[in-house]
């Protein structure tokens, strides 16, 4: 008897884990550092920026793959000639961008660098978890990066958002910039404590997700590739400093 109740739960457990897999909303699968788990004082982090790009215009996929009704690079996840040639697949994206190492990238880096003791753009990444907000590829030509813009977000992305909190669990996350961040924070109906926006300059707040085991810090600076950035970037310091000690 105790036999078969093991099987049937074993039968249930793989439904329900098929079901999860079914319904995932997520396409972009997080690049996590070795030493995330550490993490920096302890605390896991999870660096969240807006959108990937794609500018192979002449790809006979790039109409369907970065079409901004669909919003649904998936179906060509395997497909894509650019990537098929080297081994890659599409929704590796954050991994790819991390080790390509973009000017943001190292500028947001070498903040971290701060508070770890070591100048390695690697060691600064290893500590920490990055995806982006929106799950397709957005369109672009040549090396011209237009902004993500509002009508590009749909609620997929914050379902996506939050799959992604449950699975790496994080105590925070550094949210770039301020396309989505609404959703995130003044809209989003697992915020514990929205008046904090107000006493922290609109930079910190927390959320309490289903699935997640802790509150999650929200931290919202200015984008690494603006010009705020370094001139906010004290203030930003104090936020991320007070949530590391706690």
């Amino acid at each position: 008897m105790f036999v078969i109740i093991v099987a049937i739960d074993g039968i249930k457990m793989t439904m329900m884990n098929e079901r999860m897999r079914m319904n995932k909303q997520r396409f972009f699968e997080p690049f996590v550092g070795d030493k995330y788990q550490e993490g920096i004082n302890g605390k896991k982090i999870l660096v969240v920026g807006a959108s990937f790009y794609c500018n192979h215009t002449k790809c006979q996929f790039f109409l369907k793959c970065t079409n901004t009704e669909n919003k649904d690079s998936s179906q060509f996840d395997d497909k894509c000639p650019e990537y098929v040639k080297t081994g890659k697949q599409l929704h590796r994206e954050p991994t790819y961008c991390i080790n390509d190492a973009p000017r943001t990238y190292k500028t947001f880096a070498a903040y971290i660098s701060t508070l770890i003791g070591d100048e390695s753009y690697e060691q600064a990444w290893s500590y920490l978890a990055f995806t982006n907000y929106v799950q397709f590829f957005l369109p672009c030509k040549g090396k011209s990066f237009r902004d993500t813009r509002m009508t590009d977000l749909s609620e997929r992305d914050f379902h996506a958002f939050n799959e992604t909190l449950v699975e790496l669990q994080p105590d925070i996350v550094i949210i770039w910039g301020c396309v989505f961040n609404s959703r995130l924070r003044e809209e989003n109906e697992y915020i514990v404590d929205k008046s904090e926006l107000g006493q922290s300059e609109w930079y910190v707040c927390h959320i309490n997700v289903p699935g997640c085991h802790h509150d999650v810090t929200l931290i919202n600076p200015y984008h690494p590739s603006s010009s705020a950035w370094h001139s906010k970037i004290d203030t930003f310091d104090k936020y991320l400093s007070m949530e590391l000690t706690k």
